[in-house]
């Protein structure tokens, strides 16, 4: 985010955006600043962000809509890899415990390979090149795969191993029914 030398003002501003987006829908912390003083500072800052290349040139900042705003693709890819985002939303996504005969699994347990989820996080937004395309593929299968029983492993393998790979492979073979512990072997 150096590369890009923000004041701390344009910092909040672009965080603010985001949460104001329809994806987050948290409009109320862009409100509050604006009524406090924010109103006046918007549209220099917005020039100055189009200056600096984090936002199009086409953006005219006279009116607010947060999902109007397109950022530069490479800025996002950077706030993506230093939020830890993705790897947070496949973290809540992940079902949480596998049942074996009634004894229950923890399938989100990192602690033996991480020291934290931060470290986590970062380490799935790395493996799929901090690609939002990527992980939004990966986050319908690993829906998939929920819905048709197929996730039997921690959320470690599912990263380490690349699993999506797999539920792609059964689920372009049609392979929709809820597993057993019979084997199925698939030719790719």
């Amino acid at each position: 985010m150096a590369a890009y030398n923000l004041t701390a003002e344009e910092l909040l501003l672009v965080y603010l955006t985001f949460l104001a987006r329809d994806e987050e829908n948290h409009t109320e912390y862009f409100t509050k600043w604006f009524s406090n003083g924010g109103q006046a500072r918007l549209r220099d800052l917005f020039n100055s962000l189009k200056e600096k290349g984090l936002i199009h040139k086409n953006y005219n900042p006279s009116t607010y809509n947060p999902n109007d705003i397109e950022f530069n693709k490479t800025f996002i890819k950077s706030w993506i890899k230093n939020s830890g985002k993705l790897g947070q939303e496949l973290f809540d996504e992940y079902p949480p415990f596998l049942n074996v005969n009634g004894k229950f699994f923890s399938l989100r347990n990192i602690s033996k390979k991480f020291y934290s989820l931060d470290e986590f996080y970062f380490y799935y937004s790395s493996a799929i090149g901090h690609s939002i395309e990527k992980h939004e593929e990966i986050m319908e299968l690993l829906r998939w795969g929920k819905k048709t029983g197929k996730i039997k492993y921690s959320c470690i393998e599912f990263v380490a191993s690349r699993k999506w790979d797999e539920l792609k492979l059964l689920r372009d073979q049609g392979i929709d029914s809820v597993f057993t512990e019979d084997s199925i072997l698939l030719e790719e």
